[in-house]
């Protein structure tokens, strides 16, 4: 399955930005991670236009259609996030339900707590608001400097991985879709992106991006807005027990376990995540 959506790009603050935008309506934000693309979305999209949502899905500097810069020191936390609200605000978005998957969460909702008046609603797949801690030997392959960048870009070991047939998706993938989610990253020179996410997890309080994650899961206890959090029964990376953990302790969250689905639950389930997405966005968030 090709990507069949029109593509638009803008221009943030230097980086040439490619972006999803189909329907009309309320605006859903959908944020992918690593080492994804809006291609991802593209089993959602449709039917949240078919109930009259705007989806616009960007790609992430470094993936997908974006501009992809070779320096990795370039790719943090925080150019993320200013590069997304620099598109927000260049088409002008008001009242947006944000999604957020893997490093998307993070992104969309650092967005979110930092513009709490933009926001309607809270969507959560699979991903992470605090400090983990990290296995040593995926600190060893991934966060090791030149042996990772070296790994991950060279010898193109993350996607690799990320793109195996198993834990990742749980569903048979055809391997013209396969092919899609690897065609934007050919080169060693275009996954300086890729190389750089392993080292933004912050796995104690002294990261970098500790204080930057930690202030998420704060912000969120106390904010009464309505978060739908959805986490798959395949995913070895994010665990159940997370999702339910950020679930209850917003005040209005809702939590939802998609089953038979894997770390990329909308590849495995996409159509069935957004009509649960319709169901809580017009019944329990009155956004429509």
């Amino acid at each position: 399955m090709k990507f069949m959506f029109e593509q638009h790009y803008e221009e943030i603050d230097g980086v040439r930005i490619h972006y999803v935008d189909e329907g009309s309506g309320p605006p859903i934000l959908m944020v992918h991670g690593q080492p994804t693309w809006s291609y991802l979305y593209r089993k959602m999209i449709p039917p949240l236009v078919d109930a009259g949502y705007r989806c616009i899905a960007p790609d992430l500097m470094g993936f997908g259609l974006s501009d992809k810069p070779t320096d990795e020191s370039v790719y943090t936390l925080r150019r993320h996030v200013e590069l997304i609200t620099g598109l927000i605000e260049k088409l002008q978005l008001k009242g947006i339900t944000t999604v957020g998957h893997d490093w998307g969460g993070p992104i969309s909702l650092r967005y979110a707590i930092d513009h709490q008046d933009n926001l309607r609603a809270l969507v959560i797949l699979n991903t992470l608001v605090k400090t983990i801690p990290i296995p040593l030997l995926f600190s060893l392959v991934f966060r090791s400097g030149r042996f990772s960048s070296f790994l991950i870009r060279r010898m193109d070991l993350f996607r690799r991985i990320a793109f195996r047939r198993g834990w990742p998706f749980r569903r048979p993938i055809e391997s013209s879709v396969m092919e899609q989610y690897k065609m934007p990253h050919p080169t060693a020179a275009s996954r300086a992106g890729i190389a750089a996410f392993p080292k933004m997890v912050p796995g104690n309080g002294r990261h970098p991006n500790a204080e930057y994650i930690s202030e998420i899961d704060a912000v969120l206890r106390d904010w009464d807005i309505p978060v739908l959090v959805m986490f798959s029964d395949g995913d070895i990376a994010f665990k159940i027990d997370e999702g339910q953990r950020i679930a209850e302790m917003v005040p209005n969250g809702r939590f939802q376990i998609v089953r038979n689905a894997g770390h990329y639950l909308q590849e495995d389930a996409g159509e069935e995540i957004a009509q649960r997405m319709v169901t809580f966005l017009r019944d329990e968030a009155k956004v429509s």
